[in-house]
């Protein structure tokens, strides 16, 4: 049986096919060429990485060959790898991402062990979740599928991020599917929540040209920056987090390094009772501001 739905081998198989997309690959400078190539053959094939390696020396169907073709060009091209395959992985939970939302990235997830690690040590079992901003809703639906008793409020100014992350909640929270509110950041959304996440655009209008051909290129402006300075959205926010917060609450705010005495000194004259940290990423960057009502 051909890998693949079509009926036809003319691409060759597998293992061929494989190496030959990968030395694509690396020639358009793609880094870890080998291994998006194995993502592109497996999305084109509907193979699982199991199946890819126990199929090696079976043909490529003749319609999997097209779209791996297609898949290819557009990735030469530095169209992100998830917008391709609609689907990045987060939190080690698989998300539907589309051109309409920022892809998330690997050092956001310590928002989500921070709220989490709040959670645990504050005793908070039942209450509401707020993604500010959500996007895909990765960020909310990671801390809500490991809060299971808390409810999840998903807000976005964007329909079209709302329709994404409402796809991912009805994937992923089947029986507490997040209520998406369209909005600027809460404005209009009642409170209290006991916990509030929210990666918010915060690169400074000046750095986008230096950003990389993927981000530059595809990812949504509105979704990469809120202005001159990058902390617009995330100073707004801290302004409404205190008549929006419960007691014992954590917010939890990504931000861009640099940025963050910024940010935790508008908490400290807002909150003066709150408490607030900064937190590194795995670079040890500054990465988050926690502030804890």
């Amino acid at each position: 049986m051909s890998a693949g739905t079509g009926a036809g081998t003319g691409a060759g198989i597998l293992r061929d096919v494989w190496m030959d997309a990968a030395a694509e690959l690396e020639g358009a400078g793609i880094d870890d060429a080998r291994f998006e190539a194995e993502v592109l053959l497996r999305h084109a094939t509907g193979l699982s990485r199991a199946e890819l390696y126990a199929r090696l020396t079976d043909p490529l169907a003749d319609d999997a060959a097209a779209k791996l073709r297609d898949a290819l060009a557009e990735r030469s091209g530095r169209k992100p790898l998830a917008y391709i395959t609609r689907a990045r992985e987060f939190y080690r939970i698989e998300f539907e991402v589309s051109p309409d939302v920022l892809i998330p990235r690997p050092e956001s997830e310590l928002i989500v062990d921070t709220a989490l690690d709040h959670l645990k040590r504050a005793r908070i079992r039942h209450g509401r979740i707020a993604d500010v901003g959500c996007g895909s809703g990765a960020l909310g639906i990671a801390v809500a599928r490991n809060a299971r008793r808390m409810e999840l409020v998903c807000t976005d100014i964007s329909r079209d991020a709302l329709a994404v992350a409402g796809r991912n909640g009805a994937k992923l929270l089947p029986r507490r599917r997040p209520a998406l509110v369209q909005a600027d950041l809460l404005s209009g959304v009642a409170g209290p929540f006991h916990c509030i996440v929210a990666n918010l655009p915060y690169i400074p209008e000046e750095r986008l040209g230096t950003l990389e051909p993927e981000v530059a290129r595809n990812e949504p402006r509105v979704a990469l920056t809120s202005g001159k300075k990058g902390t617009e959205l995330n100073l707004r926010l801290v302004a409404q987090l205190a008549s929006r917060m419960a007691p014992n609450g954590v917010a939890v705010l990504e931000i861009d390094p640099g940025q963050e005495d910024e940010i935790a000194g508008a908490a400290h004259r807002l909150m003066p009772d709150a408490e607030i940290a900064i937190l590194n990423d795995f670079a040890e960057r500054p990465r988050a501001v926690r502030i804890a009502s």
